[in-house]
């Protein structure tokens, strides 16, 4: 898909949300979405067509190979089969079905390994940052913010407590409050993996919560956020490219949040080394931020 479609899809989306779509560009939006996915799948497919993995014996498969096989496996029953152009005689009976995985989680695997290795990358990277340097930068970054018209149109401002070097919201959590605005802070409840925002005042107490955030104590009288509150999301995240694809630590729960409360407009905090030029392996329920926000500006 060309950099004008994904302009496309990008406008439509912020349209969608000041002041909704037309019959004709819900239409259109939908149809650029679906080829969307599409160009991901294609361009995944490619990749594990040049790929291989590694058996136990050490031996190398290609896994344009293994879908061959599995493809066999399921047309062909006992019978052997000549795979034309590679010169491949198998048969049912050469292939345990136990032990040959599918496209999908191989795909699954390599979207895994992938994602794994850009965290380590960039985890290093951020975790060299000096603390005289994550304060300069985190300024200048919530600067930008308070900035925007997002957050100058916003009633309602969610933020996240920094961890390991992350961009630190406490300039933003300030002015909020001099604003007179409501803040608010995730809190993650792991056995049903789910998040939800609840308001925090200069009072609030906080503990360690879920992978050793700090979130805010929660108690009967804590507002939560709800879906038609005009709210401006500030997020993290670990890597971001251009076209504000996200990878973030795994746990999904920004994602699944975002998908239920999709009325908010969400801005995702970085430094600007962690915007890579290159495609980021993507599921198709991530939620891409509308803005990313880096020492640069405002993308």
């Amino acid at each position: 898909m060309n950099e004008e479609k994904i302009a496309r899809i990008n406008a439509l989306y912020h349209k969608s949300k000041a002041e909704g779509l037309t019959p004709e560009e819900k239409e259109e939006q939908q149809k650029l979405r679906k080829e969307y996915i599409e160009a991901i799948r294609g361009n995944m497919r490619a990749t594990l067509d040049h790929t291989s993995i590694q058996n136990q014996d050490g031996t190398l498969t290609p896994l344009r190979i293994v879908r061959q096989k599995n493809l066999a496996m399921k047309n062909a029953g006992n019978k052997i089969v000549d795979i034309t152009g590679d010169n491949i005689n198998i048969s049912s009976d050469e292939i345990d079905s136990d032990k040959v995985e599918t496209i999908e989680e191989v795909r699954q695997k390599k979207l895994t390994e992938d994602k794994k290795r850009i965290r380590k990358e960039l985890t290093e990277r951020r975790n060299d940052l000096t603390k005289h340097e994550v304060n300069q930068r985190s300024g200048i970054i919530c600067n930008h913010v308070l900035m925007s018209e997002q957050y100058k149109n916003a009633d309602n401002i969610c933020i996240y407590k920094a961890f390991r070097n992350e961009v630190s919201c406490d300039d933003i959590v300030i002015r909020a409050y001099e604003d007179k605005k409501h803040v608010y802070a995730p809190v993650v409840d792991m056995d049903k993996r789910t998040m939800n925002f609840y308001e925090i005042t200069e009072k609030t107490e906080w503990n360690e919560g879920s992978y050793g955030i700090m979130e805010p104590v929660v108690c009967s009288d804590n507002k939560i956020l709800m879906n038609s509150d005009n709210a401006l999301i500030i997020m993290p995240g670990l890597a971001f490219n251009k076209n504000k694809h996200r990878i973030g630590y795994g746990g999904g729960y920004y994602d699944k949040y975002l998908v239920e409360n999709d009325d908010h407009i969400t801005m995702a905090l970085c430094y600007s080394f962690q915007v890579i030029d290159k495609e980021l392996p993507q599921n198709e329920d991530d939620v891409i931020p509308d803005y990313i926000v880096t020492e640069n500006g405002i993308i």
